[in-house]
């Protein structure tokens, strides 16, 4: 078994630190949220590490799961981050969802600190975060992909070697410009059929034995049916953050896209219409309540 540290608890992050901490690994955990860490290690036999610096000294593996590229940078650099305590040999792999830019800046400076640095984001679905449940899209030295390949067995089902390093940054960009337009989709057809006057539950038994009965749009049935009674799983704010993205990345490649330019437009307007934080499905309740 060997010494993991885990920077994000949240809606991801969680589950699949569980998941590693029953696989018997030696876990140490940081939260930006100290207080989830210290819950954490209690139920699951860890150590909550009171900064990223901490979590990192001396782990084999140190895992990211965090929201945004700032906090991602944060966790790694200064005084108290990543980088002033991985141990030389040490893997890093982040799992967050990323500018591919910054997975080559923090490649270059995890090599500087004498480590090693795979990015390695992962795409299923966030209600149960199981390892039956989660693809894993990893990138980077080949040799290193394979020494963490004991580690994302325990998180994900399938391991896709992408290349080299933010690769797998741009293929779960590339993911989650489909899983954004088909909420896009689903919402807006929604409330089409709501404001003609068919009753919502009944408009999704349809979505749900149609066509479109992607795995996303079973999963998210609670959200868009019940959307004040059920938990937020992935924010707004942070759809309209991976289109922004996505996008970017599309203009570097001259890569098209269109339906993914109208939809991060349309979560801009929701995130300032004060929907930042609502479930992405959310986007549904916007389109009943504003006039885009």
């Amino acid at each position: 078994m060997s010494t993991v540290a885990f920077l994000g608890l949240g809606r991801m992050g969680l589950p699949m630190a569980a998941n590693l901490a029953k696989a018997g690994h030696q876990l140490r955990v940081w939260n930006r949220t100290a207080s989830k860490a210290a819950d954490f290690a209690r139920e699951n036999n860890a150590i909550a590490a009171e900064t990223p610096r901490a979590a990192a000294a001396g782990a084999d593996f140190v895992i990211t799961m965090l929201a945004d590229d700032a906090a991602l940078l944060d966790a790694h650099r200064g005084p108290d981050g990543i980088l002033a305590g991985i141990r030389a040999d040490a893997i890093a792999i982040d799992m967050s969802t990323v500018s591919p830019r910054t997975v080559l800046a923090l490649r270059d400076e995890v090599a500087e600190a004498g480590a090693h640095f795979v990015d390695a984001p992962v795409s299923g679905s966030t209600a149960a975060a199981t390892a039956a449940s989660l693809t894993i899209m990893a990138a980077g030295d080949e040799d290193i992909v394979d020494r963490a390949r004991p580690i994302l067995a325990g998180l994900g089902s399938l391991i896709v070697y992408m290349g080299q390093s933010s690769r797998g940054a741009v293929m779960k960009l590339a993911v989650n410009s489909i899983v954004h337009s088909l909420n896009g989709a689903v919402s807006e057809a929604l409330v089409l059929a709501e404001k003609s006057g068919i009753p919502r539950e009944q408009a999704y038994r349809v979505f749900l034995n149609s066509a479109v009965a992607a795995p996303f749009v079973q999963y998210r049935q609670a959200a868009y049916e019940r959307p004040d009674e059920t938990p937020v799983a992935f924010r707004l704010a942070l759809a309209e953050k991976d289109l922004r993205l996505a996008l970017e990345v599309a203009d570097r490649a001259g890569a098209p896209m269109p339906q993914a330019e109208t939809n991060r437009r349309l979560l801009q307007e929701a995130v300032d219409a004060g929907y930042a934080d609502l479930d992405e499905s959310g986007l549904a309740e916007y389109l009943r309540r504003e006039k885009p």
